[in-house]
């Protein structure tokens, strides 16, 4: 019976997994998701918003700096394409010819870069539109009263378009476990991916020394979800994390915003 959800012909040997996203990585890419779902879904909560967005400001810095220092698939130069190659990409992957990379892929790479800029730009419009409006923050009484409405609208302008980014980001990782038969949630959240035979590993990359030790239970589970089905693997994990993590804890935010004390 053929499966018309997921394009099983592709990829149905096991491809050995290798350990590409390093720990930092996964905890500043579910740290950031958390933070920037409490500040633009709470973004009448005071003063909630501000903390969520003061964590933004801290993760985006912090990543900036660990894509320069750090090694392997986190490193800028990981995943440093010209326009030329991305564009090149997106044709692929709309006929369906896309090529495999060990890091970001050109579209994922675009993404990135993307996302970073308008997350920065957007903590900082935010930062100084509470300086105007406020007299408060890291500018103080810097910035003048008279530039608060102009301020305060760029800055609700760059989250709807960080928002625009967010669904185009997820979209992009659905198409690319449909395309690819890749859990990549499931990777942000172990580090690891299945990296064909035929791509070669750059230099410190390796196969984990030792196999996962699990319950009969658990393997089964991550065999299902990364093996055998990785594109629904993918849409429930996606659900799970959004239904039963981030919607919950920022609920539980908004419970004790009124206890977070303003400054």
């Amino acid at each position: 019976m053929t499966n018309k959800l997921e394009p099983v012909e592709r990829r149905k040997r096991r491809d050995p997994e290798v350990k590409v996203w390093d720990r930092f990585v996964r905890v500043h890419h579910w740290l950031l998701v958390l933070a920037f779902a409490t500040a633009y879904l709470e973004y009448r909560k005071f003063p909630l918003h501000p903390y969520a967005g003061y964590l933004i400001c801290i993760l985006v810095s912090a990543r900036i700096v660990w894509g320069f220092v750090s090694q392997g698939a986190a490193r800028f130069s990981a995943f440093a394409y010209r326009p030329g190659e991305m564009l090149a990409y997106c044709r692929d992957a709309l006929s369906g010819k896309a090529s495999y990379y060990y890091s970001h892929n050109p579209m994922g790479a675009a993404m990135v870069y993307a996302l970073l800029v308008v997350l920065f730009a957007t903590c900082v419009l935010g930062l100084l539109s509470y300086s105007a409006s406020q007299q408060l923050g890291p500018f103080g009484a810097l910035m003048p009263d008279d530039w608060e409405d102009n301020l305060i609208h760029a800055h609700r302008l760059g989250g709807h378009l960080l928002a625009v980014l967010v669904v185009g980001h997820l979209g992009g990782v659905v198409w690319a476990s449909w395309l690819h038969r890749e859990n990549y949630v499931l990777a942000m959240l172990t580090g690891l991916r299945r990296i064909p035979r035929a791509i070669p590993l750059p230099a410190g990359a390796k196969h984990p020394e030792k196999p996962r030790m699990a319950p009969g239970f658990i393997r089964n589970l991550l065999a299902w979800l990364n093996f055998k089905r990785p594109f629904v693997g993918t849409l429930l994990l996606m659900a799970l994390i959004a239904g039963a993590l981030v919607w919950p804890i920022i609920h539980f935010l908004v419970g004790i915003n009124k206890l977070l004390p303003a400054y």
